[in-house]
């Protein structure tokens, strides 16, 4: 029987107040992809920081009720991470967000015994919002960490030039530019070392790049509800299905990717009808924040 992939995420959790219906939605990106991850059928942990205020003890428990790893996340006294958002035309809208949460003033530092245990999964994933230092990255790289990183639509050339060499799958949000710049974007990253580049580009194919050839992936079009997530549910879907077929050697290298595209395409598709990142909401009073987070 094939063993189910492993992926760990590792970063931030936050939590998103919709002020249009008084909801809170868990989400950040490492956490929805550890989320989704599970959903998906792999076996799935998180690594992040918890704040000890109401918001943090509800990001962990949804954690914990979908049997999803938290036994190496760290405990904080401070506030959970949040963002203000409104939705316009079933796109989110970042009204404001606190910079000074948990996992900003205690980021992880990577102790052997943390070290140790990511490496018993087939992959870390990690973005631009991970507050991950490029030294960090260094370190998880050269023992022999299996990471993923997102480099989100902000991306420099320093990091693709630091960060690629460490990466095995890298991520890049491309809608702002064109499809050759997104291609030729892929193309940097993977002659700096990464192993596999895939971009997204919204309402656009995605691509991805080998080193060898591109492959596109045309979305599948739904009436979105809300796109909180989209790109991390896309991700989630990409590693699980790659993991999968990695060590299926009745499958090309080429078949490998596309399989991946087409299956997380559709699972982006498949979220973005749902409200928030993850499609579990709580009720909340915008005005009266220090109910439930540290302020």
């Amino acid at each position: 029987m094939k063993q189910k992939p492993a992926i760990v995420g590792i970063g931030i959790c936050v939590v998103d107040i919709y002020r249009h219906h008084k909801k809170m939605y868990p989400g950040g990106n490492e956490y929805n992809v550890a989320y989704n991850a599970k959903l998906l059928g792999a076996h799935s942990a998180f690594m992040g920081v918890f704040a000890d205020d109401k918001a943090g003890k509800i990001l962990e428990e949804t954690c914990r009720k979908k049997g999803i790893d938290v036994s190496f996340c760290h405990h904080e006294h401070g506030s959970s991470g949040y963002a203000i958002v409104d939705l316009v035309e079933g796109d989110r809208v970042f009204i404001d967000w606190n910079k000074h949460g948990v996992t900003d003033l205690y980021p992880f530092e990577f102790s052997d015994e943390e070290i140790a245990y990511i490496k018993t999964f087939d992959i870390a994933s990690t973005s631009r919002n991970s507050r991950i230092t490029y030294e960090k990255f260094e370190k998880l790289a050269q023992a022999g960490v299996a990471l993923s990183y997102d480099f989100n639509d902000n991306f420099t050339g320093e990091d693709i030039e630091r960060i690629s060499p460490c990466v095995k799958v890298g991520f890049f949000s491309c809608s702002h530019i064109s499809v050759e710049e997104a291609e030729e974007t892929l193309k940097k990253c993977v002659r700096a070392g990464c192993r596999l580049a895939v971009a997204t580009r919204g309402g656009e194919a995605a691509i991805a790049y080998d080193g060898k050839k591109y492959y596109y992936q045309s979305i599948m079009k739904v009436e979105a509800t809300d796109t909180m997530g989209a790109g991390d549910s896309f991700i989630s879907a990409f590693l699980t299905n790659y993991l999968s077929a990695e060590t299926d050697e009745s499958v090309t290298a080429g078949d490998k990717i596309t399989i991946s595209l087409k299956a997380a395409s559709e699972y982006a598709a498949y979220v973005v009808v749902k409200d928030g990142s993850l499609g579990l909401g709580y009720d909340v009073d915008p005005s009266r924040l220090s109910e439930i987070i540290n302020l």
